[in-house]
């Protein structure tokens, strides 16, 4: 059979999976971990829809591929995860001529070494494959796990004991602890002897295992009562690295007066912006960017605080680049930045987004 041929009946994604006897189940990896719908996967695959979830202007996909009539136990075993970040265009859909030039570099690869060593190795050397961090890879296979209804690992039983154990100071503990059994504690928050532990571990547990339950729990959804423990640790707590971490287990949760009062007193001064507070800032532009276009006085107070520090406006060109990539922020942000009403820090900063600065934080 022809690659022209084979090219010209393949029309999207789900046309290369079934031309390989493959089933498909996508998960988005950008902000936060979530399963896509079999709907949302055919509108955006065929740009019937922007994609769902865009991230840094990208779609970033986790693609659980299955045999035909596989069963869970199947995918279980045999199941290949392909990790892909493909480009969105302006409107926020799949750019066509990206996705297009994917689909034909898997059907070279295919058609040059065959259907099975094929589908194995044919994310080889290819220009549109990621790599999730260590944190990011232990809560997805928590979450396929439990969608695959598989026994918790070993890792998850020492987690459930440490944290039903003595959470003193004094216990050292914790440092056996590994971060997939915190990702599988943290996908089963919707059971109440989990969310009981963890209720508990984000008050008393040792900082780096706060911070690791609650770069897991950003991708769950959480309990009014769970919610308001996580926002009065936010307001006592004093180490702008743990409250980046709060924020970004509140992530999902709805931003009314109980978090944004807090919010607000924890971001100070309109006109100070010191390092540490660099931390809940990016917190809020990379996980919460939802909450910044909701409420313009939030995002106020983020882009002044911004354009008030000493560092040549790089941090304030970094948060206003990933606000203006985000659906629901772009706009707010913009009608701020064009505002007649900006202090004359914030208008200098907006003169300066598009002179060229360093690309770091210092």
């Amino acid at each position: 059979m022809s690659q022209y041929y084979i090219m010209s009946n393949i029309e999207s994604l789900s046309d290369l999976f079934d031309m390989v006897g493959c089933d498909v189940t996508y998960y988005d990896l950008g902000r936060n971990i979530t399963k896509i719908t079999p709907q949302q996967a055919v509108q955006f695959d065929r740009k019937q829809q922007a994609y769902p979830f865009p991230f840094r202007q990208h779609a970033w996909l986790a693609c659980l591929l299955k045999g035909k009539n596989a069963t869970k136990e199947d995918v279980a075993d045999q199941g290949v995860i392909w990790f892909l970040k493909l480009p969105l265009d302006e409107a926020g859909c799949l750019n066509l001529g990206t996705r297009d030039h994917f689909i034909k570099s898997i059907v070279d690869k295919i058609l040059h070494k065959g259907e099975e060593a094929g589908l194995s190795e044919a994310l080889e050397d290819n220009p549109y494959v990621f790599k999730p961090d260590q944190e990011r890879m232990a809560s997805l296979h928590a979450k396929l796990g439990k969608d695959l209804n598989q026994a918790p690992s070993e890792y998850f039983h020492a987690a459930a004991h440490y944290l039903a154990s003595d959470l003193s100071d004094q216990n050292e503990s914790w440092q056996s602890v590994g971060l997939q059994g915190i990702a599988e504690i943290a996908v089963n928050v919707d059971e109440e002897k989990y969310e009981d532990l963890i209720n508990n571990a984000v008050q008393h547990a040792a900082k780096p295992v706060i911070s690791a339950l609650c770069h897991a729990l950003e991708h769950e959804h959480l309990s009014a009562a769970l919610q308001n423990t996580l926002i009065t640790q936010l307001q006592t707590e004093q180490d702008p690295l743990i409250q980046a971490s709060y924020l970004r287990a509140l992530s999902r949760a709805d931003l009314n007066d109980t978090l944004l009062l807090p919010l607000f007193g924890l971001l100070g001064s309109l006109s100070e912006c010191k390092d540490d507070d660099l931390h809940v800032i990016a917190a809020l532009a990379a996980k919460c960017p939802h909450w910044l276009g909701q409420n313009p006085q939030l995002l106020r107070i983020i882009m002044e605080k911004l354009a008030h520090r000493e560092d040549g406006y790089i941090a304030f060109k970094q948060i206003a680049a990933e606000l203006s990539q985000h659906p629901e922020a772009k706009q707010p942000l913009w009608a701020l930045l064009r505002s007649g009403h900006a202090s004359p820090k914030l208008a200098q900063a907006v003169s300066y987004l598009f002179t060229q600065t360093p690309k770091s934080v210092q």
